[in-house]
């Protein structure tokens, strides 16, 4: 497996869909809205990408960071074709190479990747909250 991952500017829509289309994250965002996808892209202020030999985007981690106390990860996608293989870890890692020592990476994990997150050395909370985007007061 040869895999190179490294931070990236420029992540287009249609990458970001293909990838992340063909990963259980899929399903959980607006996919067909490549406006929006690309707004989220653009506004996002690190994305690591993992790509084959041939180029192809094979995963990725997008998030938002202060660069001095935390990192938020917004997404980590793996396609499910490469899954298996250390590729999550290798985005983890090399985001935390990115932003640097003393910066903690934050997520929400989707129902069921617990177990992928603790194995790659992230520390599971009970004290996550989040308002949902359809919420209105």
């Amino acid at each position: 497996m040869s895999i190179i991952c490294a931070q990236e500017t420029g992540l287009t829509a249609e990458e970001y869909i293909a990838c992340v289309g063909q990963s259980t994250l899929g399903p959980t965002r607006p996919l067909s809205n490549t406006e929006r996808v690309q707004a989220y892209l653009d506004n996002s202020n690190i994305v690591v990408t993992a790509r084959d030999a041939a180029g192809t985007l094979v995963g990725l981690f997008r998030g938002m960071t202060d660069w001095s106390w935390i990192c938020y990860c917004a997404d980590m996608a793996v396609v499910e074709s490469h899954q298996g293989q250390g590729i999550g870890a290798l985005l983890m890692d090399k985001a935390a190479e990115v932003v640097g020592p003393g910066v903690t990476i934050t997520l929400l994990a989707l129902p069921g990747a617990e177990g992928f997150y603790q194995k790659i050395g992230l520390t599971q909370t009970s004290a996550a909250f989040y308002r949902d985007r359809t919420h209105r007061t």
